[in-house]
């Protein structure tokens, strides 16, 4: 008897089971293409207006001095570490050592590019028996990639030769005043705080540790 009321069991069961799971397949899969879709589309909003606010910035070693040394990489400029560092230790292939985007000068706020109030950026050699280092920083023009195919144009804001002997760190004021931007006229009235730097020697002792923009 209990044999026969199993088979029963399974029976029913086998038999209920290719009506019903067609019926769930058919609920399940546009209700989990609805959620993918929302998904996508909210944190593509989320990425474009985090990319509005903050592009990705370029950041170029001329030297490949990483070819050398793995851990002497670009974005080690730049990174916001005092624990990692870049060292010149191959000639460079054009008229400078590296180029680097620090930050927009604008951040993007209820619909404006309100201004950052960026005062100061800090070069920090490893050590003061670094060799001087040829330096500029630069007002680069901030341009919409996607309408205009061209370089985007620098201003000079500081030229100076840095010698690091008596410091390590040396600190550059900065009192460039910008306007608010409405949205709408991105990326005009908008630049990049960028630097660009030529060490006099090279090796070891031609080191840097960070190069930072402080508010």
């Amino acid at each position: 008897m209990l044999l026969t009321e199993s088979s029963h069991t399974l029976n029913w069961r086998s038999g209920m089971r290719p009506k019903s799971l067609p019926k769930l397949i058919a609920f399940a899969f546009p209700s989990a293409i609805l959620l993918a879709n929302f998904y996508l589309f909210s944190t593509t909003e989320h990425k474009i207006e985090e990319y509005k606010n903050e592009p990705p910035f370029l950041r170029f070693d001329f030297t490949d001095s990483y070819l050398e040394d793995r851990s002497s990489q670009a974005f080690h400029l730049a990174d916001g570490k005092d624990s990692t560092e870049w060292k010149k230790l191959r000639p460079s292939s054009r008229s400078m050592d590296f180029d680097v985007e620090l930050r927009l000068s604008h951040r993007l706020r209820n619909g404006v590019y309100i201004p950052s109030h960026w005062k100061e950026i800090i070069v920090k050699a490893c050590s003061k028996k670094a060799p001087k280092l040829e330096f500029k920083i630069f007002l680069r023009e901030a341009i919409n990639v996607d309408k205009e195919s061209r370089l985007p144009n620098d201003s000079i804001y500081v030229s100076q030769t840095l010698d690091f002997g008596k410091s390590e760190e040396i600190r550059f004021p900065l009192t460039k005043k910008f306007d608010p931007v409405p949205a709408k006229d991105y990326p005009k009235g908008i630049i990049i705080w960028s630097v660009e730097g030529t060490f006099q020697g090279m090796g070891p002792e031609a080191c840097l540790k960070e190069i930072q923009i402080l508010e």
